[in-house]
């Protein structure tokens, strides 16, 4: 909704989405100075995941074989259509829950909105959002809504997951594959229809791309025994897969030229240097990690872009990948394998071409 004098929603703020997260670098270093005091904590003794982690949940155990998962998504628009604002914020947020395993209980919003919007925009906003939770059976029961110059949306949502179902980002293994399982780019897209050069078609496939659940992914990465992976959001694939990798003491080798990517979106960062800050930010902070065998600029910016409700990346067993792939593919999943988990030094990526 917007008013003759009202700016769109994406102008409203100077990132879209997961853009606007904390930069990698200092977020590791924030949570680190937290890990200790943590750990500290009496009250942690039954938490099997928590923020120090990394992973998309924290996993608290309610009973032997049940782990309870608990997340906090929430972001700056990323569409100028606020119902769809409201329901791409909720496929985000569910979606970590369903990278751990998990099926969701229940959801709060979290709300944030300027003086100028009415009930009747919280309204459209809340009814987007509910839209994506009635797909995925999950009430929204309450939530907190405020004042403030910039718009905030998403969700708290809390789920469940038997113990050996977890998906967590310390279980991968050297041989595994490694599966994406949306294309890359709505962060560069975002960023182009801030600036009022992205085509309207291309904005239009960047939406479907977040409004596109995980859910199905997740039952049937669960269903071929895949116990490692996160879904790929603010950091950039680059940064969750060196995230797992650290997590797992592994490192990776990523085929770049089998990366999806929405179509346009390279001509967007040649043509118009449509490039998110935070991109940048993501590439910089993981520079000493990463190994480029010569890879063009506009690539590695695009396996930094940060992405809002994007797919998942799993680690999948060899024998298990054809499978899993095939399954996708008969649900409308396009998922694709880029890469492959191997046993040199921790945290290291090794991304070349074919």
């Amino acid at each position: 909704m917007k008013g003759d004098n009202q700016p769109s929603l994406l102008e409203l703020s100077p990132a879209g989405g997961c853009g606007c997260k904390i930069p990698l670098e200092q977020m590791k270093e924030f949570m680190a100075s937290l890990k200790q005091a943590m750990k500290a904590n009496n009250s942690m003794i039954s938490v099997v995941v928590d923020s120090t982690d990394g992973d998309d949940a924290a996993l608290y155990e309610t009973s032997p074989g049940t782990l309870l998962a608990a997340t906090t998504d929430f972001g700056t628009p990323v569409s100028n259509n606020v119902a769809t604002w409201g329901q791409i914020s909720a496929e985000n947020a569910l979606s970590d829950i369903f990278a751990m395993g998990a099926r969701p209980l229940l959801a709060l919003s979290i709300m944030a909105v300027p003086e100028s919007f009415g009930a009747e925009f919280m309204t459209q906003l809340t009814g987007g959002a509910m839209a994506a939770l009635g797909k995925a059976s999950t009430p929204l029961v309450g939530g907190h809504t405020v004042r403030s110059a910039v718009p905030f949306f998403g969700l708290s949502v809390v789920g469940q997951v038997p113990t050996n179902q977890a998906i967590l980002l310390r279980n991968a293994r050297p041989g595994q594959r490694l599966v994406v399982t949306k294309p890359l780019g709505t962060g560069i897209v975002i960023a182009a229809a801030k600036a009022g050069v992205a085509p309207p078609e291309l904005v239009k496939t960047a939406e479907e791309v977040m409004l596109l659940s995980n859910r199905v992914t997740a039952e049937i990465a669960t269903a071929h025994g895949v116990v490692a992976g996160t879904d790929v959001t603010g950091f950039g694939l680059i940064g969750h897969l060196q995230n797992m990798m650290t997590a797992s003491g592994c490192s990776a080798r990523l085929q770049v030229d089998a990366v999806p990517v929405i179509p346009g979106v390279t001509e967007l960062l040649e043509e118009h240097g449509m490039v998110p800050n935070s991109a940048e930010s993501n590439m910089f902070s993981l520079d000493e990690h990463i190994q480029w065998m010569a890879i063009p600029h506009a690539w590695r910016l695009v396996l930094n872009d940060p992405q809002t409700s994007g797919g998942l990346l799993l680690a999948v067993d060899l024998a298990t990948t054809p499978g899993f792939i095939a399954a996708c593919a008969a649900n409308g999943i396009d998922a694709h394998v880029i890469g492959m988990v191997e046993d040199a030094e921790a945290g290291s990526v090794v991304v070349g071409l074919d």
